[in-house]
């Protein structure tokens, strides 16, 4: 049996037991069900950034018969630029099959500004800032102003230690052209080196003492414990920063996607939520909220910990003492404890105020977003329609009719902007299995012709060209769609497909989805301008490319030599992503759309890759490779599928025996055990690496867990002879397997 999907936040988004209460239906004649004609873009491009459109097919009805071979066909042009549009034949027109008056979901909050890296950078160190001061005793409520605008307190950080630290630069009298580096003039300002140093010594300087005094502490207690610094891989809360009008305020939070998303583990927030809204039906209010209605944060009650209710058993994580419980502090962050007297400098009274260790205050928590409201399809199509509305009418827009290209422009002036926060929702990840398909099904409708139409988006990964119709379980948002809810400015972050695989999104209904894609060829490219552009990010979060939820200008990206095109989908519209290829977008208004993953034959190679990139970064892979090839081997003895299969068995085969004899090298006295039964998942799992040893494991006695033979040294401390390599198949069952498949691709060839 193939592995399941480890579990992500919106697995548990199911409907509420006891009857149903039903919502008004959606008016499907509100929204737009038909694409308007396609104009082509004019040549040059006027799409922002100038980008090139991806390219756009049209297949027959025939051709659309087979999806997979028509994909493999427009294959050899379309991965060059990682996505590509498709539209259906004209007669191909699925009905939306969901009951609108009991269909409800719950949506992500998505704070535009917090989710573009460099922007993310900023107001971290804004949060940073605002946080030790707090803790001082001296809040420092207003960013100073130069020019009309608030002075970019981290760009102005860089700059002096560019040029070597305030002391050389005072010295060298570079204020004025620091000022010039932050895009300031003597002729806009008079006093513009005053304000700047001013900002400096009495702002940024003394957080910059308190970091040379404890980040290399810190940093030396986590290299001797064997921790990364400021990496929380299983609950965190964005450290994102509100501003008003330039004031520093308190932090806000923020989740992931699959497809026009995938998503990471559920996240914690250490915000007070509120009760959840019930199908939220009643009056919407806009979920835009600009800086200037943002309000700083009250005081919070004394962090100390209350001798009668505290744990008798707290420990200060600095005198590894407990005791003095009436002056012990809990972080806000980490939720450990600190005595006031072991602080450096120790503190005298216990604070009103949140309060961070050092290691939160420096290192910060990891990004994720927080979960919102339940809606019904009507109640949120109110939400988006007036958010919309008002938005754009206070652009100049009529009713709020904005043209696309507007539309775009005005998301990534927001996405970069640092010190204006618009807040939307997203309805992404969510499950059709539990919610139900926008397709008809051949369960629910078994009569409707489109239920076993191939292009249908349940019946795509198990069609006879894709390699996951040998998976037997439901692998959650891979072989089973997940349903996608926008509103005007929703997003989905960078990211590529879990293993690498194809995706196929449909848009059933709505407003204009755009996406970009960088193609397989740019992905080593792009993550190299990722980790360059936001280094401090990838220092908190160094499995940040996994989380999609980061964006990154497209234009930034060009301009570092990455390929990066676009397309807009309309109702009815498919869009393709190839393997490894990234891609982001944003919607444009409220629309509906169903994505799935598939993996036909040429899909393999890079499967191979992603798992060994799995492997480094010990991420959870979501089913097994080997196992997937291993079955497709002994399942499907089509002569066809032996011609591509026989370059995977090689490749396994050198790869496994390879792998078994650096593990008998290692242990020459080790037991070698073979087992022709599959084992549970977790018995088949690297205790160090998570990847999934499907066919060879590395046990002891002591344990039920397995290592894979790179990781001999992490499973125990027993003695050799209590080691044992338990093999699924023999290196003789492997070869035999291997050859049968090579005999049937011969015999194919001749024929």
């Amino acid at each position: 049996m193939m592995k399941q999907a480890v579990p992500r936040a919106t697995d548990s988004l199911a409907t509420p037991p006891g009857p149903l209460q039903k919502a008004p239906a959606l008016d499907m004649a509100s929204v737009a069900t038909i694409a308007p004609q396609e104009t082509p873009r004019s040549d040059p491009p006027t799409r922002i950034f100038g980008l090139q459109d991806a390219p756009c097919y049209r297949p027959t009805a025939k051709e659309w018969m087979d999806p997979l071979k028509y994909i493999e066909r427009i294959r050899p042009e379309a991965e060059k630029a990682g996505i590509c549009k498709i539209i259906p034949p004209e007669g191909w027109k699925p009905p939306f099959c969901l009951d609108t008056e009991v269909f409800r979901f719950k949506t992500r909050i998505q704070r535009l500004n917090s989710m573009e890296g460099q922007t993310r950078t900023n107001l971290n160190y804004l949060d940073q800032l605002c946080k030790f001061h707090r803790q001082q005793g001296h809040p420092v409520f207003k960013i100073p102003q130069l020019d009309k605008r608030p002075i970019d307190l981290f760009q102005l950080r860089k700059e002096v230690t560019a040029r070597g630290g305030y002391q050389k630069v005072t010295a060298a009298k570079k204020w004025a052209e620091i000022g010039r580096g932050l895009n300031y003039t003597r002729k806009q300002c008079t006093s513009m080196s005053n304000a700047l140093k001013n900002a400096y010594l009495n702002i940024i300087m003394p957080y910059e003492s308190y970091l040379a005094k404890h980040k290399p502490v810190l940093s030396a207690n986590d290299n001797a414990t064997g921790t990364t610094a400021g990496v929380k891989r299983e609950a965190s809360s964005d450290s994102t920063m509100e501003t008003n009008q330039g004031s520093l305020a308190t932090p806000a939070a923020s989740p992931p996607s699959h497809h026009d998303t995938p998503a990471p583990p559920a996240r914690r927030s250490k915000r007070i939520k509120k009760e959840p809204t019930s199908y939220a039906d009643s009056t919407p209010t806009s979920p835009a909220t600009s800086q200037s209605n943002r309000l700083s944060a009250e005081p919070v009650p004394t962090k100390a910990v209350d001798e009668a209710e505290a744990n008798p058993k707290a420990i200060c994580e600095l005198c590894h003492e407990g005791g003095h419980l009436d002056r012990m502090l809990i972080c806000d962050g980490c939720e450990l404890g600190h005595h006031t007297f072991c602080l450096n400098p120790p503190l005298q009274h216990i604070p009103k105020t949140d309060w961070y260790c050092a290691k939160c205050l420096i290192n910060g928590e990891d990004f994720g977003f927080e979960e919102g409201e339940e809606y019904s399809l009507s109640s949120f199509q109110q939400k988006c329609n007036t958010f919309k509305k008002e938005y754009f009418e206070k652009q100049g827009f009529v009713d709020g009719k904005a043209p696309e290209d507007a539309v775009e422009r005005e998301f990534w002036r927001l996405v970069e902007s640092t010190f204006e926060t618009v807040e939307v929702e997203y309805g992404a990840d969510l499950h059709s299995s539990q919610h139900g398909s926008g397709f008809p099904t051949s369960k629910r409708d078994p009569k409707n012709k489109y239920s076993s139409h191939p292009s249908n988006l349940n019946n795509i990964p198990v069609l006879q060209d894709s390699l996951f119709r040998h998976i037997n379980s439901d692998i959650s948002g891979m072989m089973v769609p997940w349903l996608y809810v926008g509103m005007c400015f929703s997003t989905f972050c960078w990211h590529n497909e879990d293993h690498y695989t194809y995706s196929i999104n449909y848009m059933h209904w709505g407003e204009t989805k755009t996406w970009y894609g960088i193609p397989a060829s740019d992905a080593h490219q792009f993550e190299e301008t990722m980790k360059q552009s936001v280094p401090e990010l990838f220092e908190q979060q160094p499995d940040l490319l996994f989380q999609l939820v980061t964006m990154l200008s497209p234009g930034r990206l060009v301009a570092n030599g990455v390929k990066v095109l676009a397309l807009d989908q309309r109702p009815g519209q498919v869009v393709v992503t190839f393997p490894q290829a990234y891609h982001a977008g944003f919607n444009h208004g409220f629309n509906f759309a169903e994505a799935v993953n598939f993996a036909p034959p040429d899909w393999c190679h890079f499967g191979v890759e992603c798992a060994q990139r799995y492997k480094e970064h010990r991420k959870h892979p979501v089913f097994s490779h080997d196992e997937l090839i291993m079955t497709t081997a002994l399942r499907d003895t089509a002569p066809a599928t032996a011609k591509w299969l026989q370059d995977e068995m090689v490749e396994l085969l050198e790869r496994e025996t390879t792998q078994r004899a650096l593990a008998l090298k290692q242990c020459p006295s080790i037991r070698v055990i073979h087992e022709g039964v599959d084992r549970p998942e977790e018995e088949v799992q690297c205790l160090h690496c998570n990847s999934y040893i499907y066919l060879s494991q590395i046990g002891c006695s002591c344990t039920n867990k397995v290592v894979c033979s790179d990781h001999m040294d992490e499973l125990c401390k027993c003695a050799e002879s209590e080691h044992f390599l338990r093999l699924r198949y023999t290196d003789d069952e492997l070869r035999q397997i291997s050859e049968r498949v090579h005999a049937t691709a011969a015999v194919a060839a001749k024929a």
